[in-house]
């Protein structure tokens, strides 16, 4: 009996500690001297995956005012970390953490601008927000800043200027802007055509598993722009890169395989490719894969 009621209180003690530690991490988050424990409550929840968790700790800490905190919780709303995206919520707290300075919150507001995330679309209010976030080093706003001028979102196109940001981003180890400096180098677009050094910024975005510099290597082998033309390396580019679901490079896979160019011919395994890419939109995939589907269906 004795050794029972010990087990009984043992587990109400550990209940209640546990329960005890769960009010004071709260209490804390909703001071000053408790935030940084807070902040690294709520890292070791995204880590552990606890979405759930995550989003009480920075919502208290988003109640309280933490600048920092309400742009994590805009940043998740955005993506849908708790389930679904909601841009609406999104919006209002990296309203609120933009309001406070903060820079990241800026760039993701550009986003919504730019997209049109619970929003009217605005380019111009986009690379407003863009420049502002830029100007402070922030590499993802001076890479999105990079396409405005890139592509004349909200701004007159200007390779130039695209240049110039997308080098402050790739310089700071941003893959998309690396991919997109690739791009002018290999194309000559606000720069002189550089095919070295298009590869060059292609190698380090991929490093990092950008599909786009991927894609792009494998077509700078294909064609043998500034190197040997070489169809084994081209497929395997492109394969990496039809791995993360780029389209135009499923589209190549599948032409490979059916040609057995750069890799043994293969139908079923074209069909396969074509199948993913005709599925994510690709131009001539579908039509390429009834056609494969013909060859299979004649031997």
């Amino acid at each position: 009996m004795k050794k029972l009621t010990l087990t009984v209180l043992l587990i109400a003690t550990l209940s209640i500690t546990a329960c005890s530690e769960q009010k004071i991490n709260e209490w804390a988050c909703r001071h000053e001297f408790g935030q940084t424990r807070c902040s690294n409550l709520a890292n070791k929840a995204y880590h552990a995956k606890e979405y759930d968790k995550l989003k009480k700790l920075l919502e208290i800490q988003a109640n309280y005012g933490n600048a920092q905190a309400q742009e994590r919780l805009g940043f998740a709303y955005d993506t849908g970390l708790f389930g679904e995206t909601d841009y609406k919520q999104g919006l209002y707290w990296l309203q609120k953490a933009a309001e406070q300075g903060n820079v990241r919150a800026w760039a993701g507001l550009g986003v919504h601008y730019k997209e049109g995330w619970g929003v009217k679309q605005d380019y111009v209010k986009a690379v407003e927000l863009y420049q502002q976030s830029a100007e402070q080093g922030y590499a993802r706003a001076q890479s999105e800043l990079g396409n405005m001028y890139e592509n004349g979102l909200g701004v007159e196109q200007n390779y130039e200027q695209a240049m110039i940001w997308y080098k402050k981003a790739a310089e700071q180890g941003d893959a998309n802007a690396q991919a997109s400096l690739g791009y002018l180098y290999r194309s000559g677009k606000g720069v002189q055509q550089d095919y070295k050094q298009a590869m060059d910024w292609y190698q380090k975005a991929a490093e990092q598993q950008n599909k786009y510099a991927q894609y792009d290597i494998g077509l700078i082998y294909d064609y043998g722009l500034g190197v040997e033309k070489n169809y084994t390396l081209a497929f395997q580019w492109y394969e990496k890169a039809a791995k993360q679901g780029h389209k135009q490079a499923q589209h190549n896979v599948g032409d490979m395989y059916e040609q057995g160019q750069g890799v043994e011919k293969n139908l079923a395994k074209a069909q396969e490719y074509y199948e993913k890419a005709c599925h994510n939109g690709s131009n001539g995939s579908c039509e390429n894969l009834e056609l494969v589907k013909q060859k299979i269906a004649n031997l």
